[in-house]
């Protein structure tokens, strides 16, 4: 018993004083775009840009730092995202543009390296889970003459679950009323997120969301490391 706890407050010890872990909430916007293509058959679409916003909350933990130049640390959060594209047709087909908006919520695992005094620069890579929650698709559509192909997201056929990458960078400072950050990041959906069955139909079995964009950050912190009771 005497064992036990003398494990339990080593770990407090560790937890108090060899670590810092934050806790945030993030905002921005991006731009985002969808890869669709098929393997065997060649696709014709012009899919650009669509802006968007996302926000979301999160956990770093950073253990205690090294006398390296690189320390390093691991992050956990929920994010709301609107992902999508736009589709333009050709000047002889006659259509307006044609938009997909889709919700997600993702749950990212990242780990992170950063360097730095008072200024703090950071990397970080991980992967996500996503899930979507919502979608709003413009009307499809209505000519029979269309020399483009066209695809988008079907409820009844599609799916609703992916995952994929997320790769960042930025800076974070601490000030007395908290920490602030700024953060660029590019995300990719490795799953498809139309369900295409197999190679024998023309249904795209590619189609990858990936977003470009950035974040202002608010984190308040717990603990401090050893860095930080040295200044």
């Amino acid at each position: 018993m005497r064992t036990l706890w003398l494990i339990c407050t080593m770990c407090l010890m560790h937890v108090v004083v060899g670590q810092k872990t934050y806790v945030g909430v993030k905002a921005g916007g991006h731009a985002s775009s969808a890869f669709i293509e098929h393997t065997i058959f060649n696709i014709n679409m012009n899919t650009t840009f669509l802006p968007g916003a996302n926000g979301g909350v999160f956990i770093r933990y950073l253990p205690k730092e090294g006398d390296s130049f690189l320390n390093s640390g691991i992050q956990l959060g929920v994010n709301y995202v609107q992902k999508g594209w736009k589709q333009v047709f050709l000047p002889i087909e006659n259509q307006p543009s044609y938009t997909a908006r889709m919700t997600y919520v993702e749950i990212p695992l990242e780990g992170i390296g950063y360097f730095g005094g008072k200024n703090k620069y950071f990397l970080s890579a991980g992967l996500h889970l996503e899930f979507l929650i919502d979608d709003d698709l413009d009307l499809q559509p209505t000519s029979t003459n269309l020399i483009s192909d066209f695809y988008t997201y079907d409820e009844a056929r599609d799916r609703e679950v992916g995952y994929g990458a997320r790769l960042a960078g930025g800076m974070f400072r601490d000030f007395s009323f908290g920490t602030l950050q700024l953060e660029g990041f590019f995300s990719y959906s490795f799953s498809n997120f139309i369900d295409a069955g197999d190679l024998t139909t023309e249904t795209p079995d590619i189609s990858n969301h990936w977003m470009l964009g950035c974040t202002i950050g608010y984190m308040i912190s717990f603990g401090k490391n050893a860095k930080d009771e040295m200044e």
